[in-house]
């Protein structure tokens, strides 16, 4: 069936502006009467003659399912045989039936690990033609072969027909339908009051020269000491509404003679002024566009939102031209350009083959394996394989309790990725005072049951978050000495309820920034809370947890210095503050490694334990997310100090910076390079997996990663087993006899 013109260009509203669709298959028609480019394992392929006015020939696929086996077990498929770029649509066509009515899935998906998902649906077919369309998005850029069209067969026995089968990519429009968010180039203008200023010196009109604008503004600015990004800031209201979902792009020509820091910014104008676009730029003094994207986040009327610019990086002077904020509805974000650096400075490599040498040392510990007769000597020989169970270091995410215990599909994909990827969990919200009741633990304790079955570690997050926001309401009003009693009460309880079942509490969360209730009943109340919590535990572990501690090129360091300083006083005083947790959602322009490592052995100079607790990272591109993970858990994982690298949720269904590139996982469960990254160095190169020949001493010695290994030694057809924990700090020894 030849389709009309106008069938084919308006899918996703894309095909405007004379694009033309490109095939991304071949013999989809089978005009031939051969089954040429398709590839099968199916039971058998053959082609008929179709009596039908939409096509002319068709194809049977033939198969027997298998009891128990995936729907991609059997497969019919056709790779590419054209380029697919990056935020390129795809739409696939179809005539289909099924004299079985057999269920199939029609996929467009790349054609190696991770098989990224670009074109998903499933349909239950009937007996009689029907034509079926399905589309998508591609996320990444890929060759002739790199991708391919598949059916999926396996559901069952049986067989499908089909026929006119098409897939299509088209081109993306410059956007017709993108909004003003802001107004016409207000930064152009120098109408100054109404982008409500803060923190500057000085405001002028100055002649930029410029093809696209004639006149700018420039602002100066003091250099102030322990100032924030925002002490210094222009906020710039909505004048249009936008919606969630919808693609946000700011675009401004800057230049700084004091070659000067700044923040774009798209933020909900109201506290707790969520962000959907935070990039920082370094300016040159030379005119230039920089732009930056986002998916905004919520549904936001007429100055609901802003687009905010973050100036107190220091004393300086910058100059604005025509910025632009545009809603450009569902355009892909890979689809526009952008120009993020994403380090701050030079980020040199010189820091990692010390690293892998820290790992080497201080991740490892020494195991020796004897093995003997039923009498006691030495057996030459014997084949000594050595197996990581377990490992020492915690490796975790943070997830929402009703996942662990969901039964849907996702549910199960959930649990499976948990014991895939981690040993360590932490309740994201279920454990915070003002999201849960006593009344609402069900779900926890279901997850804590499924969780301790499978040796998992487990995070409680957190006791006391010391802002009214975070706190059950009634708390403001309450008197002083209620409302201490009301904290210690919270405290006592909950580390009561959850004693032995948790290794670690973060007892205050977010002191430097969350401080209202320590400056209302005073700081001592802020470490009577540790030595409750130590009265109502003496074994947990009582943890500080705070953010922007390796952020330094991103937000400065005085909220860093602060916390340290907190820290240190309360030590002093002899606070039970057994270890103290570091945040980490990084965003740009990220520190150089060599930065990170030496900020995170300074904070280990307070003698306590560390734990990376929330670790994720605000990027779209999807490689350099990847590339960062690997790095920046390296570099963690190699400073003997550190003892868990918690991420803050790894599925991009339940992250709270999914839009922004937070999630290692994709929401139809298909994994980002972050993931194969995170697998490759937790269960690939952290994990010990040795076969080693005993000596004439009948002895084996091997350097193992810390945590608890499985021996198994073999001879002559015999073996025996046992697990050991191997650690640091004492070499382990184990006597095996067969």
């Amino acid at each position: 069936m030849i389709f009309p013109l106008i069938a084919l260009l308006t899918f996703s509203g894309i095909g405007q502006n004379g694009l033309v669709p490109v095939s991304l298959i071949q013999n989809g028609l089978f005009e031939d009467r051969t089954t040429t480019g398709w590839v099968s394992n199916a039971t058998s392929l053959e082609v008929f003659a179709a009596n039908e006015p939409s096509f002319k020939h068709e194809l049977r696929a033939t198969f027997e399912g298998k009891p128990g086996g995936n729907p991609w077990d059997t497969t019919l498929s056709s790779p590419s045989t054209t380029d697919l770029v990056k935020g390129r649509a795809v739409k696939i066509h179809a005539w289909l039936r099924s004299k079985t009515s057999s269920k199939i899935a029609l996929i467009y998906e790349q054609s190696t690990q991770p098989y990224t998902k670009i074109v998903t649906k499933e349909i239950a077919l009937t007996s009689d033609w029907t034509e079926y369309e399905a589309e998508g998005t591609a996320t990444k850029t890929y060759a002739p072969g790199e991708a391919h069209l598949t059916i999926y067969l396996g559901y069952g026995t049986g067989s499908v027909d089909l026929a006119n089968v098409r897939v299509e990519t088209m081109g993306i429009p410059e956007p017709t339908t993108q909004t003003d968010l802001i107004g016409s180039h207000p930064l152009a203008v120098g109408e100054v009051p109404k982008w409500a200023p803060t923190g500057f010196s000085g405001f002028k009109a100055v002649n930029a020269n410029q093809p696209s604008f004639v006149t700018a503004t420039q602002a100066t600015y003091p250099d102030v000491a322990d100032s924030n990004p925002w002490d210094v800031s222009i906020h710039i209201p909505t004048v249009a509404a936008v919606r969630q979902g919808h693609t946000v792009y700011l675009r401004a020509w800057m230049r700084s003679p004091t070659s000067s820091k700044v923040s774009l910014i798209f933020e909900r104008a109201a506290p707790p002024n969520n962000k959907c676009i935070n990039t920082v730029f370094n300016l040159t003094p030379e005119w230039k566009e920089y732009r930056t994207a986002g998916i905004c986040d919520g549904n936001y009327g007429v100055g609901e939102a802003t687009v905010t610019i973050f100036l107190g990086y220091g004393g300086g002077t910058v100059e604005f031209g025509d910025l632009r904020a545009e809603d450009l509805r569902t355009t892909p974000i890979g689809s526009l350009p952008v120009t993020i650096s994403y380090y701050g400075r030079p980020n040199s490599d010189a820091w990692r083959a010390p690293a892998l040498a820290r790992i080497e040392k201080y991740r490892k510990g020494d195991l020796t394996v004897r093995v003997e007769d039923s009498a006691g000597k030495p057996l030459n020989g014997a084949t000594v394989k050595i197996d990581q169970v377990q490992q020492e270091f915690r490796f975790g995410t943070a997830a929402p309790a009703h996942f662990i215990v969901d039964k849907s599909s996702d549910g199960n994909h959930f649990r499976a990725d948990l014991e895939r990827f981690f040993n360590t969990v932490t309740f994201e919200n279920d454990l915070k005072w003002h999201q849960v009741a006593p009344e609402d633990y069900t779900e926890v304790d279901a997850a804590f049951k499924w969780l301790a079955a499978r040796g998992f570690q487990v995070r409680g997050h957190n006791l006391v978050w010391g802002s009214y926001q975070y706190m059950p309401p009634g708390i403001k009003e309450m008197s002083d000495q209620l409302a201490l009693d009301t904290v210690r009460s919270r405290v006592q309880d909950m580390v009561a309820r959850f004693k032995g079942r948790l290794y670690l509490w973060d007892v205050v969360n977010e002191a430097i920034s969350e401080h209202q209730l320590w400056d209302r009943l005073g700081w001592d109340k802020f470490a009577q809370v540790y030595r409750w919590a130590r009265e109502a535990d003496p074994k947990v572990t009582l943890c500080y947890n705070d953010f922007d501690w390796t952020e330094e090129e991103e937000t400065g360091s005085k909220h860093r210095l602060a916390a340290i300083k907190l820290v240190k006083s309360m030590l002093a005083q002899g606070v039970p503050i057994d270890a103290i947790g570091l945040q980490s959602h990084d965003g740009v322009p990220l520190t150089p490694i060599t930065r990170v490592i030496e900020i995170t052995k300074e904070i280990a100079k307070l003698g306590k334990p560390l734990e990376v607790t929330e670790y994720d990272l605000g990027v779209l591109d999807d490689r350099f997310n990847g590339e960062y993970l690997r790095d920046f858990l390296t570099a963690m994982y190699s400073v003997p100090q550190v003892q868990a690298f918690i991420m803050w949720g790894y599925w991009e269904g339940a992250h709270w910076r999914a839009a922004q590139g937070g999630a290692m996982v994709r929401k139809d469960w298909s994994l980002r390079p972050a993931a194969l990254i995170w697998e490759d160095l937790v269960r690939r190169q952290w994990w010990t997996k040795l076969a080693l020949p005993t000596s004439a001493a009948g002895t084996v010695h091997a350097r193992a990663f810390c945590g608890t290994v499985r021996v198994a030694v073999t001879l002559e057809g015999k073996t025996v087993s046992k697990t050991v924990t191997v650690s640091r700090e004492r070499p382990a020894v184990l006597t095996l006899r067969l």
